[in-house]
């Protein structure tokens, strides 16, 4: 199978900093750099292996979850696992059939700017994620 990728452009905020997160209008536009995240099917048990990179091509985040609940079994980050296993779970709670019943699976996400740029490592992960969940082409079955 294929893998399947997703795309989110980062954004700048011009105005309303980050008093946005408390309802604040704010102006932004998006920037040509910003984050994939490519999922595929492995071989192997009920588990979702995460990988994080870098622009630089460094893993800044390995975890490995069981599925289907996304219990950590190994991480290189606890803090980060923790706030990605909420965000599955978020995800999960939206969309049930959201890897409710899957073969292994392998995600890598790779940004294209320094994570303390300020675009949007968060907000472009939590858009790819969501077009994954909603994906035509999710199919991963046992």
């Amino acid at each position: 199978m294929q893998p399947q990728t997703f795309y989110s452009n980062g954004k700048l905020l011009l105005t309303g900093e980050y008093l946005v997160i408390d309802g604040a209008k704010a102006l932004a536009i998006p920037t040509k750099k910003g984050q994939s995240l490519s999922v595929k099917e492995t071989e192997g048990g009920s588990q979702l292996i995460w990988k994080s990179w870098t622009y630089e091509s460094q893993c800044w985040l390995d975890v490995q979850f069981s599925l289907p609940n996304f219990s950590i079994e190994k991480t290189s980050d606890e803090d980060k696992s923790k706030w990605l296993q909420k965000l599955l779970i978020s995800v999960r709670e939206l969309n049930p059939s959201f890897l409710a019943k899957t073969n292994s699976i392998e995600v890598n996400t790779h940004l294209d700017f320094p994570r303390d740029w300020g675009l949007g490592s968060s907000s472009t992960l939590i858009n790819n994620v969501a077009q994954w969940a909603q994906s035509r082409s999710f199919r991963f079955t046992l």
